[in-house]
């Protein structure tokens, strides 16, 4: 009997078979509503860029304490942009060596895919979003500091938007915005999204990777 006969054999490929499935599902929900930043989220610094207590590390390795930073950066978006549309997922850094701690497993950073900002969020901005001009960056700076075109207006007031959640900060690092380009299309959108899926390895991971609660990929909650 050769290898590929195998019970075990025809049971992985089942199950890969199944896991890309639901891959291709989830990413087809997402670029429903045409996802167009793609935001990265590091959890393993200070505002200042210190390093964090060992009791405070430790929380960046608990899925339920980084979906709350999810459910409160929602939240912010939400009040300064309306409902855009989103969708998060969770990666888990590898172990590595801290110069004071020793060995420490990998923390938790998250990816965020987000939809379209309006022009009228910014045209008619509402009091929260008029609230980030006057904040001050890792480097003293504000955004109404300088003057800059519509779309790279959206891009900062977006960071300092995601920055008032606690976990993210001022630290430059801690925080990485990319725009999905246009020209790219579809097949761009789609590798995109399925970058952050790169973890999904077994059926047990789809809860693992996927925040649902926070994720826009059930109904289109767009007003």
């Amino acid at each position: 009997m050769f290898l590929t006969d195998s019970d075990a054999y025809i049971k992985t490929v089942e199950e890969s078979q199944h896991l890309n499935t639901m891959k291709c599902l989830i990413a087809s929900r997402a670029l429903s509503w045409e996802p167009k930043y793609f935001v990265t989220c590091f959890y393993g610094r200070k505002s200042n860029g210190c390093f964090l207590a060992p009791e405070d590390y430790r929380k960046r390795w608990d899925r339920g304490q980084v979906k709350n930073t999810h459910r409160i950066t929602r939240t912010h978006i939400h009040q300064c942009f309306g409902s855009v549309p989103m969708f998060w997922t969770i990666e888990r850094h590898e172990t590595r060596h801290h110069p004071v701690w020793g060995e420490m497993k990998g923390a938790f950073h998250s990816h965020l895919y987000l939809g379209e900002i309006e022009d009228v969020a910014i045209d008619d901005p509402t009091n929260y979003c008029k609230s980030l001009y006057s904040k001050r960056d890792y480097f003293g700076a504000t955004i109404n500091s300088n003057r800059v075109n519509d779309d790279h207006l959206k891009l900062l007031l977006l960071d300092a938007c995601i920055r008032q959640s606690k976990w993210i900060g001022l630290y430059p690092n801690s925080l990485q915005i990319d725009t999905i380009k246009d020209d790219g299309g579809f097949v761009e959108m789609m590798r995109t999204v399925h970058y952050g899926l790169k973890q999904i390895q077994e059926e047990d991971d789809l809860n693992n990777v996927i925040d649902w609660d926070n994720s826009d990929l059930k109904t289109h909650r767009r007003s």
